[in-house]
């Protein structure tokens, strides 16, 4: 049995059937190592295996031989026990190889030794699949970068390549590829790198546009404890959506935890704008009142007239600090929202939570919601429950009937920061940097000024009709934009739920009493005054002062007086799709890609071919024209690169910054000692010739005493050569090459 055993050992698995020209063989030369390199993986992926370079051996910067292994060489020994643990391992001890040397004065590389043969067996058809043999092309990796600062998931851009190809078979690489890709070379930013390229990327966008407005504030330790943001278009856009605010903040936005904050308007349209954003290390006063002070720095010092935020009391008080004379406004949403959780332990929670609701939602006046709440409170027992006693407390900063007198845009919640918050989460993780966040936040402004272009153009080129016959209606039709426009339409429908009857009138001023039937058997009833003598009507339900857009309730009443046209007080120029606003002529900041010489080169060569493909496949004859175009341009190029594979020169008529970009420096020499005198004197020259015989004196005495050894090992060497091929069906080229002289203390592998 263990005669068996050593046989089978020895046993030379013989390689594929492979074209002669690609098999390596003792002399061919090469101009460069590369060279080199490429014939022997191109023979690897031939014959069923990969390679790998198993040690180099250089002389100061430059490389003087090579062994290049089968990735099967050698054998890796696990310290944890195979019953605890047991990992593939690709080591069988194979000792295929190639070892590969400079010629002197030639500059050239030649093979000196091949050993064909391998331990295991090669398959040509699986060979694909290994790593060293799957590749990325330029085509490829530059759409896995653009897909993937579009947010596209590594899955979906691997699903698309495959398929463009045709199937999984016809591509070259895998989707591991894809993520790895992603993975090491766009998203590997060390900490440091990312900090300074976030600060680059301000700079950047700073000689763009002088109007990008960014502030940092570091630590004693240089890192970033505070960052604020606005482009041009931002700032500019402020000074039409800047008198109402929705801020947030969210976590989740990049690997240092780094809260994430959003200034967000409304447009014209009624949709979300940025205006602004921030990332901060905490939710302290202090950091809060910085940021507060930055922002009206960046916006010239203009408070908006409302601002809306989470229940934060760091904010709240941050905001009295910064922004006296601005009303702030709590989200109800988040208030009603925890309901549930804070009266859970009373009995009949379901029914406590309808009535605070129908309380704060439906008291029409101050007064009536005090009453209201009072009872509210009484009913259900809850007079000393803390939570509501504080709400109470603090009811003229979240109730509406106390905040609707103010214009809020139609914003009640910071749910508009949400959703800009919510596209971030899209495509940011936790593990994301600094700089991919502000790429995202670039997208995200794009796609605003993408969604406000397109709502503007439907402005201009289309319109709503009328969905009745009143000349008020067509009066917004033509003022408004078509988001808002819709908006005063839904009123002009619910005047038919409205039953319209005059209470008092004197002296041109009258007082109407308006019902709106809700349901089958609920009536809300609403008080409309109407001044004949101003143009005036106003309505306590107060969706005109915070919405601004006109009631159904003052509509009605209107209508009643037959009023055909409303004053100009009513036709906002905020919601005016007439206005030529200054910020729509400003592009939002975008960074242009980082990218190396040859992939600018690249995209614009792909850019141009796209046009001439387009037109060249339109018939047999054109196509066959484009292919001997390209055959006569490749043939001409790899000529001129073969050309220029020596020295080159740089002269003032082709030198450009790209030229110049490339220059490197020449290799770094290390000397010894002092640097060598040419104006030495005949004393010093006699010296060291001397000096230079004795060297070589003893040099000649231990190269004989190398050879006399390398000859007895060179013997035995042949033996067990002759007596391995005797075991094997293919005889493999072993060829001797020249041995070096190893220098002192030179521990490297002479193979």
């Amino acid at each position: 049995m263990g005669v068996f055993t050593v046989l089978t050992r020895c046993i030379v698995q013989p390689l594929s059937v492979v074209d002669d020209e690609l098999v390596p063989k003792v002399g061919m030369t090469f101009t460069t190592l590369e060279d080199a390199r490429k014939f022997y993986r191109n023979y690897a992926k031939a014959a069923g295996f990969s390679t790998r370079v198993r040690c180099t051996n250089r002389k100061g910067n430059e490389n003087k031989n090579q062994l290049i292994t089968c990735s099967r060489e050698g054998k890796w020994k696990s310290k944890i026990s195979p019953t605890e643990k047991t990992n593939p391992t690709a080591g069988v001890n194979c000792h295929a190889r190639i070892y590969i040397h400079t010629l002197k004065d030639v500059g050239a590389w030649i093979i000196s030794k091949v050993v064909l043969d391998h331990s295991h067996p090669c398959c040509p058809s699986k060979a694909e699949m290994l790593k060293q043999h799957r590749e990325l092309s330029m085509s490829i990796r530059r759409t896995i970068e653009n897909n993937d600062e579009a947010g596209i998931r590594p899955s979906k851009t691997y699903q698309s390549f495959v398929a463009g190809a045709g199937g999984h078979r016809e591509l070259n690489f895998i989707e591991k590829d894809v993520r790895n890709y992603i993975t090491r070379e766009v998203r590997n930013i060390s900490e440091q790198e990312d900090a300074k390229e976030f600060g680059k990327y301000f700079l950047r966008m700073k000689e763009k546009n002088l109007n990008f407005f960014f502030e940092l504030e570091l630590e004693e330790d240089q890192s970033i404890k505070l960052a604020f943001w606005a482009d041009a278009r931002s700032r500019a856009a402020f000074e039409y959506f800047g008198d109402v605010i929705s801020f947030d903040t969210t976590y989740n936005t990049n690997r240092y935890n780094l809260v994430c904050d959003s200034f967000v308007g409304v447009n014209h349209h009624g949709q979300s704008t940025l205006l602004g954003c921030s990332l901060m290390k905490n939710e302290e006063i202090e950091s809060f009142k910085w940021l507060f002070q930055c922002w009206l720095r960046c916006m010239g010092g203009n408070a908006p007239k409302g601002f809306l935020t989470d229940q934060c009391a760091s904010m709240k008080r941050a905001l009295e600090a910064c922004m006296p004379t601005t009303v702030h406004h709590w989200c109800i949403w988040h208030i009603m929202k925890k309901i549930p959780s804070k009266l859970n332990g009373y009995k009949g929670h379901a029914d406590i939570e309808q009535e605070m609701s129908h309380v704060v939602w439906n008291s029409h006046s101050k007064d009536s919601f005090d009453r209201n709440w009072n009872d509210f409170l009484l009913n259900f027992g809850l007079a000393d429950n803390k939570w509501l006693s504080d709400l109470y407390k603090d009811r003229h900063i979240w109730v509406p009937i106390y905040l609707d007198h103010h214009f809020w845009a139609g914003m009640r919640s910071t749910q508009r920061s949400e959703s800009m918050h919510s596209f971030f989460n899209k495509y940011i993780t936790r593990n994301s940097s600094l700089i991919q966040f502000v790429k995202q936040y670039d997208n995200c402004l794009g796609s605003r000024e993408q969604a406000e272009r397109e709502s503007d153009a439907a402005d201009f080129h289309t319109v709503i009709p009328c969905s009745t016959k009143s000349s008020i209606e067509a009066q917004f039709q033509d003022a408004y934009t078509h988001a808002k426009f819709r908006e005063v339409q839904a009123q002009f429908r619910g005047k038919a739920n409205c039953i319209t009857r005059l209470k008092n009138s004197a002296l041109g001023y009258s007082i109407y009493e308006v019902g709106e039937q809700v349901s089958s058997s609920i009536f809300n009833k609403f008080a409309v005054t109407y001044d004949s003598v101003a143009a005036e009507v106003k309505c306590q339900c107060l969706l005109f002062e915070s919405r601004g857009i006109l009631c159904r309730h003052a509509l009605s009443v209107l209508s009643f007086e037959q009023v055909s046209q409303v004053s100009l007080r009513y036709i906002l120029e905020r919601w005016s799709k007439k206005v030529k606003r200054r910020h729509t002529h400003i592009k939002s900041s975008h960074d242009e890609p980082l990218m190396e010489p040859r992939s600018k080169r690249f995209d614009q060569l792909v850019f141009r071919s796209q046009n001439i493909c387009e037109f060249t496949s339109e018939s047999e004859e054109l196509t066959a024209i484009l292919h001997r175009a390209y055959d006569n341009a490749m043939a001409e190029m790899e000529a001129l690169k073969a050309k220029k594979k020596g020295t080159s020169s740089l002269s003032y008529e082709d030198a450009n910054l790209e030229s110049v970009n490339e220059l490197q420096s020449p290799p770094r020499i290390r000397t010894r000692g002092r640097p060598k005198n040419k104006l030495g004197s005949k004393l010093e020259k006699q010296i060291a010739n001397a000096t230079k015989k004795k060297k070589t004196k003893v040099l000649s005495e231990v190269k004989v005493m190398f050879f006399k050894f390398c000859y007895i090992q060179i013997n035995l060497f042949d033996a067990a050569s002759a007596a391995h091929s005797n075991c094997s069906r293919y005889q493999g080229h072993v060829i001797n090459y020249q041995f070096r002289v190893p220098a002192a203390g030179d521990n490297s592998l002479g193979v």
